[in-house]
């Protein structure tokens, strides 16, 4: 798992981003999000993981997850939402993480978030279950 280990971020919006957000139900919302970016660091140690996220909405929030692989944890978003995750380990470049979240709107959401790294890219493909809605994104590594 050593591909994740760093830092990553956004540098632009995926053109699926807006359709995703009608899709799930947060089309009212999606202007908030639009111009939102985030950083993410991993520090893995073996099935340990220590994950901090910023995102430029919270940027007095940073949002750190201790994870222990393939087990199921619960945590909160930097808007104070409800997040119960399990991430799995598809390869050494690969993850899948199974989400539930309760949004803004107060409904709870699921997703299949899968991650891939190749290289310094980082592409992700997240799927709200109930909806079938994907968006697609790249992080790229911070040098």
């Amino acid at each position: 798992m050593a591909q994740f280990n760093g830092t990553w971020e956004d540098r632009e919006l995926d053109a699926s981003f807006e359709p995703f957000m009608d899709a799930i139900g947060l089309g009212e919302y999606k202007d908030k999000y639009k111009g939102a970016t985030s950083t993410v660091t991993y520090e893995i140690n073996g099935n340990k993981w220590k994950v901090t996220w910023l995102s430029s909405m919270y940027p007095d929030t940073p949002m750190t997850y201790n994870i222990e692989v393939g087990k199921p944890f619960d945590s909160k978003g930097p808007d104070g939402s409800d997040v119960k995750s399990t991430v799995n380990v598809i390869s050494d470049c690969e993850t899948k993480e199974h989400e539930i979240t309760n949004m803004e709107d107060g409904k709870n959401r699921e997703f299949i978030i899968c991650r891939k790294v190749n290289g310094d890219v980082m592409e992700y493909n997240i799927e709200a279950v109930t909806s079938k809605a994907t968006m697609k994104g790249k992080m790229y590594r911070k040098k």
